[in-house]
């Protein structure tokens, strides 16, 4: 690691004003810590207020710092050992788990899987996947159908994984997409798929997760001797934003990861997916999305270590006070709109080893120089859905339009759609209106709609087109 240098005063302002924000919405690690040694002898030690402040000398600056804090849950912080060339989806463990009303409502049956997976550069690692049979009855054709709900984490800490959070409290991030889907009658996983090392927006590792989720999911019986729940189940998947990331790598690396899917994933519609981090600097970084982008960043840099030497003093203090916020906090740290370019001394947009980490996690046309396979191409339909500035935000022909998504532009989704298409896959684009947070909200009729198409075995017509959304 390089030498650290002295902090610049812009420097040492973004760090107080996150090191601020962070202890007023609670981020574990934000409040002062004691120094050592400190106050008169035998008396209890004063606290530091710049403890937080202060970085971490070079040879402490190890994966180790930034990652998340250990969970008291064995599951993430001592999974069983198990043997590397475990297959890919093989269940290690199951537990019954209760989830809260506001949560789930008429809920049947949900269960937790321990699954054998595999990150961003193939190597094992173990995921959760939570299921869920709800009591609502499936009253439609053939078996109940499975659907890979993959939330929208955009986390760095282990209890912001939706295993944790559906059981524990109220999760903004799933509702209402979680009730619908459990009103349709659908079984359900949700898969923490950002793995053992909350790794938020890596693209591949979270893919993986989500197909060995899936995996999981058709093999799992709830009682000994009992089939399958799922074994003979069309699958569906959806997602938006940092959901919409793993959908789409699901999506992409199906064929290739997990052949025997083809046929089974009758589906995949994703939303709002940032498919190209470096199309992102313009209109996330040092903006109101700037707390979402610095955690994806972070998340990123779980999967590949070699950029935390490229941080500054203010970095190393800010990957490692951020190492536990979940989608809230990152959220609300946008109102600090301080650039990467801060926390570090390279240029993000030309230094090499980033250009090379974000080409290994753009989503589209595969590149065989950065990792990517041809192979890697949706075998089963895909509906891409974004927040468009050509749709009216009010109903009547006289509607004002709104400026679509801002953060994460309209026209890099229509990119991923001509890039899928070129390469034989069948897209639908859906423009809905709205900007990036609440297309979220109008895109439930027309995903859901979707999914449900889908899950119901409706042929989808084979191609590429774009659909009008419904005001």
């Amino acid at each position: 690691m390089r030498s650290p240098r002295p902090r610049r005063p812009a420097a040492r302002v973004l760090g107080a004003a996150l090191v601020s924000t962070c202890a007023l919405l609670g981020v574990p690690g934000a409040a002062a810590q004691p120094a050592p040694g400190s106050g008169p002898a035998g008396s209890a030690a004063l606290p530091d207020p710049f403890a937080a402040l202060r970085p971490a000398p070079p040879e402490q600056r190890t994966p180790e710092r930034y990652g998340p804090s250990p969970s008291s849950d064995p599951w993430y912080s001592a999974p069983p050992a198990v043997d590397p060339a475990t297959p890919r989806g093989t269940i290690l463990a199951t537990r019954r788990i209760d989830i809260p009303w506001f949560n789930v409502r008429d809920l049947g049956r949900a269960h937790q899987v321990l699954v054998q997976s595999s990150d961003s550069h193939d190597r094992p690692q173990q995921i959760v996947s939570t299921i869920i049979e709800p009591g609502t009855p499936w009253t439609g054709p053939g078996p109940r159908p499975l659907v890979a709900y993959n939330v929208t984490i955009d986390s760095l800490g282990l209890e912001c994984m939706p295993s944790y959070k559906l059981r524990h409290e109220f999760n903004l991030e799933m509702p209402p997409f979680l009730q619908i889907l459990a009103d349709r009658g659908y079984g359900l996983v949700l898969t923490d798929f950002e793995g053992p090392r909350a790794a938020y927006a890596a693209g591949r590792a979270n893919g993986r997760a989500v197909l060995d989720g899936i995996r999981a999911a058709r093999a799992f019986a709830p009682d000994p001797g009992a089939p399958p729940l799922f074994a003979d189940s069309r699958v569906v998947q959806v997602g938006y934003s940092g959901g919409g990331i793993a959908t789409g790598w699901a999506a992409q690396m199906q064929p290739v990861y997990a052949p025997e899917l083809t046929g089974v994933l009758q589906g995949s519609s994703i939303g709002g997916v940032p498919a190209d981090y470096a199309d992102l600097v313009d209109t996330m970084d040092g903006t109101l999305a700037s707390g979402l982008y610095r955690a994806a960043v972070f998340g990123i840099a779980r999967e590949y270590p070699e950029l935390y030497p490229l941080l500054n003093d203010t970095g190393d203090v800010v990957a490692h006070l951020m190492r536990d916020a979940c989608a809230d906090v990152n959220t609300a740290l946008g109102l600090v709109t301080a650039p990467l370019s801060a926390l570090t001394d390279v240029d993000p947009r030309r230094d090499p080893t980033v250009l090379r980490v974000m080409a290994h996690n753009r989503l589209g046309r595969p590149d065989p120089d950065n990792g990517g396979d041809p192979r890697e191409v949706p075998t089963g339909p895909v509906q891409v859905w974004h927040g468009d500035a050509s749709v009216p935000i009010g109903p009547g022909p006289g509607s004002s339009r709104g400026p679509g998504d801002v953060f994460v532009p309209e026209w890099t989704a229509h990119r991923l759609v001509d890039e899928w298409c070129e390469a034989g896959a069948d897209v639908e684009y859906t423009p809905v209106a709205g900007e990036h947070v609440t297309a979220a909200y109008t895109a439930i009729g027309p995903a859901l709609d979707w999914v449900d198409a889908r899950a119901r075995g409706v042929p989808f017509t084979a191609g590429c087109r774009a659909v009008t959304s419904r005001p």
